[in-house]
């Protein structure tokens, strides 16, 4: 079973599997593969702030702060 990024919790690590590819979300997409959120790279939830729809989190040795719009295209194994 996928898990999407912002379903993980503080603190938890997940290997992106796949990025969705939805209608109309092109650019955030090619924003995502940019930023270095490509398969089979590790990424760590730092923080998380759920009412604003935005999180914290580790990509190799870089922090990005992401809003839920685009951690939902991101598949985990």
């Amino acid at each position: 079973m996928k898990t999407l990024l912002f379903q993980l919790e503080v603190g938890e690590s997940g290997t992106i599997s796949g990025i969705k590819n939805e209608t109309g979300k092109t650019g955030l997409v090619r924003n995502l593969f940019d930023m270095g959120f490509l398969p089979g790279t590790q990424v760590t939830v730092l923080q998380k702030f759920p009412e604003q729809e935005k999180m914290i989190v580790k990509l190799g040795l870089v922090h990005l702060a992401i809003r839920k719009l685009e951690a939902d295209l991101l598949e985990l194994n």
